[in-house]
């Protein structure tokens, strides 16, 4: 048997069924230098391994410099976040980031402190990069916050569905997440979908006024006031001073036909936010669809006297200073949202509109 399988031919069969089970690695051209790189090197000089010792001691050093660096900017600008002072903040982050773009705690403080300062947009390059150093739970959901917040709904979504799958137990953001991505699916006008989260966020916290203002704005969606008219109540009941839930009610109260009520559900809403848009428009329509111009009047005087100047807004008052035949107010308006925009046209063709009229009378 032994000198059968040592002939000839059998030698090299057993070579060729070898070759199939054994992968051949190509052996490169320049063998040596690869060998030498991965060799540890020997010294024959004493003198060239102290230079390199030296060398490498000096590397690690410097290293170690930059990290402390990064370290005392990122504890200071810690103490300045808790204070609330984010943009002094932002500029040691900004110093942190110059050393090491790559540092997840950098990325994480700096991200917040843009989102803290309302320059979201730059807080969503800081979480793109972040998420690429540290793709987790929390990193996520930030980034998910802050494409929500800029109107990305579905960019939104996808961050938090993957910052749900990458959770692992129970975290205290979910009923946000859930509550924004119901929101989102409102606007996308998938109700069942909204319904769902929405339901998902109710069983983590069912106190939240917030969330009951959006299940009745789903509910008026639906147009099923009775139910909305259910959520809103209750969102009062939680919280009186919740200039949104009263708006919520005054809107399923016009809905239903009960003009009183409705505003008086509006001027409520009025005396706790003067500067709740929704309201302060619903109050112009609904002054000129009941003929209380008095009202619509004094809810647009107070929401333009807390802000500097508001050219929409403006122009909505200055037509129902006309329609309530108060020309010199208008007059007046007028003026002052050109001085702020000599080329706002609208405004320019009711001032000439205006002399045409003094000039007939």
């Amino acid at each position: 048997m032994l000198e059968n399988f040592n002939s000839k031919n059998d030698v090299e069969v057993g070579q060729n069924c070898l070759s199939q089970l054994v992968p051949v690695f190509p052996v490169a051209d320049n063998y040596a230098e690869v060998h030498e790189s991965l060799s540890p090197k020997i010294y024959l000089d004493k003198t060239e391994a102290i230079k390199d010792f030296d060398q490498e001691c000096k590397t690690d050093e410097s290293k170690h410099e930059i990290d402390k660096k990064i370290s005392k900017y990122l504890n200071n600008a810690q103490i300045l976040i808790k204070h609330k002072d984010y943009n002094l903040a932002l500029n040691l982050l900004r110093e942190a980031c110059n050393r090491n773009s790559y540092h997840p705690q950098t990325l994480k403080l700096l991200a917040k402190c843009l989102d803290e300062t309302a320059k979201t947009q730059e807080a969503i390059i800081a979480y793109k990069a972040l998420v690429k150093v540290d793709y987790g739970f929390e990193s996520l959901v930030g980034f998910g916050n802050a494409l929500y917040k800029v109107g990305q709904d579905q960019d939104a979504l996808e961050k938090y569905f993957e910052a749900l799958a990458s959770l692992t137990q129970e975290h205290s953001d979910l009923f946000e997440i859930y509550k924004n991505m119901g929101n989102i699916y409102v606007r996308k006008g998938d109700f069942e979908a909204a319904e769902e989260y929405y339901n998902k966020a109710y069983t983590l916290n069912n106190h939240s006024d917030v969330l009951l203002i959006n299940f009745g704005t789903l509910e008026v969606q639906r147009n099923d006031f009775e139910k909305a008219l259910y959520c809103f109540r209750k969102a009062v009941e939680i919280n009186p001073e919740s200039d949104k839930a009263w708006v919520g009610l005054a809107m399923v109260h016009s809905q239903l036909s009960d003009t009183e009520l409705a505003w008086a559900n509006l001027e409520t809403a009025l005396e706790i936010n003067p500067k709740n848009r929704t309201a302060v428009h619903l109050a112009a329509n609904w002054g000129h669809r009941d003929q209380r111009l008095d009202k619509a009047i004094s809810a647009l005087v107070n929401l333009l006297g807390t802000v500097e100047v508001d050219e929409d807004m403006s122009l909505v008052l200055i037509n129902l200073f006309c329609m309530s035949g108060k020309y010199d107010f208008a007059e007046l308006e007028i003026e002052r949202v050109l001085a702020w925009n000599p080329d706002q046209k609208e405004v320019k063709d009711l001032q000439r509109k205006l002399i045409k009229m003094r000039k007939r009378g």
